[in-house]
């Protein structure tokens, strides 16, 4: 099959899957990898619900390698059901360098700081993507209207040991009893070096938790 985790995914890794008859990506994780198979966990689409597909179905594969993303095509070619449904699919052609397709998302808590309206809060996130985050913060309601929908932040995401700071939209506010600001946030010209620490943080995250039976 190659060189594992450049020429074909290793066991654990996280996938983007893109199905031709659908528009949007999914998440997998691949449980072997096989004589030029795949035994994948029945791929989740943004909500976490899994989806169907039929057998014969075109699919590419994506992960990181090593270095960087990698890619390979697949078809579909059985759908196990029971406890734990999989898919079994075939390698279909040689790997490529892969792009990205969607902002995998993962529970995770980290501390964040968000600066707007000449305020600084501290707080937490409650799941993180490269390409945004739900968060919580500390301090009184926002008095000033520095934090509405639509608004411009400044955030600083701690990955441990290493500060991402972006600029943020304010996308949503979830309302809270205690009125603290929790804020969906949604980056705007993360650098790449800055979405790739992300990424490689929700990934260790989710094959964690993937691995502790939880997702």
């Amino acid at each position: 099959m190659g060189t594992p985790g450049i020429d074909y995914p290793e066991d654990r890794t996280v996938l983007d899957v893109k199905a031709v008859s659908r528009d949007d990506v999914l998440t997998s994780f691949v449980e072997e990898a096989t004589g030029g198979e795949l035994v994948l966990s029945i791929g989740e689409d943004s909500a976490r619900r899994r989806v169907r597909l039929e057998p014969g179905e075109t699919l590419e594969l994506v992960w990181r390698g090593p270095e960087e993303l990698r890619a390979v095509p697949a078809e579909l070619l059985e759908v196990r059901t029971g406890e734990s449904p999989t898919w079994r699919v075939r390698i279909a052609g040689p790997s490529s360098r892969g792009q990205r397709r969607a902002a995998v998302r993962a529970p995770l808590t980290v501390p964040v700081q968000v600066v707007a309206g000449g305020e600084r809060r501290a707080g937490t996130t409650l799941d993180l993507s490269e390409g945004g985050t739900h968060c919580l913060l500390q301090g009184e309601p926002d008095k000033n209207g520095a934090l509405e929908v639509g608004s411009v932040v400044h955030v600083t995401v701690d990955l441990g040991g290493r500060a991402v700071a972006t600029k943020a939209e304010v996308t949503r506010r979830h309302p809270r009893e205690d009125r603290r600001p929790e804020l969906s946030l949604r980056f705007i010209g993360l650098a790449e070096r800055d979405e790739d620490d992300i990424r490689r943080r929700v990934f260790a995250e989710l094959r964690d938790l993937r691995t502790r039976g939880l997702i």
